[in-house]
């Protein structure tokens, strides 16, 4: 059984999980932005006249915003079973933040979506 003191440093960890996640997202799409455009992906089209480029931006962006939904549901489960105040707070917290790192994702790797991948 996990002891008071190792269960409140998971949940502070928590708290930090969506940003961290959309940390971890950011640096994985901006990389991948930069590799395609060194290899050249952004030339041609593959599928529906998308590029290479585009195509594995938009899977990397849809596993991570998977991520981040798995995350919030995760953390919503886990918020009924707390049984002490300070549990309960610290899980409703860390679950607010995991929908807002949610929200920033969305609004950040919009681009992704909609914006040319690579400049001439």
């Amino acid at each position: 059984m996990i002891d008071a003191t190792s269960r409140r440093t998971v949940l502070l960890l928590s708290l930090a999980a969506g940003f961290g996640l959309w940390a971890v997202a950011f640096v994985v799409l901006y990389a991948m932005l930069s590799v395609g455009c060194a290899f050249g992906w952004d030339r041609g089209s593959l599928v529906l006249g998308l590029s290479l480029q585009r195509l594995q931006l938009l899977l990397l962006l849809g596993i991570f915003l998977a991520l981040h939904v798995a995350l919030v549901v995760g953390l919503k489960a886990r918020q009924s079973r707390a049984d002490a105040a300070t549990d309960r707070f610290l899980r409703s917290a860390a679950r607010l933040a995991a929908i807002a790192a949610l929200a920033a994702s969305v609004f950040t790797y919009f681009g992704a979506v909609v914006l040319t991948t690579c400049n001439p």
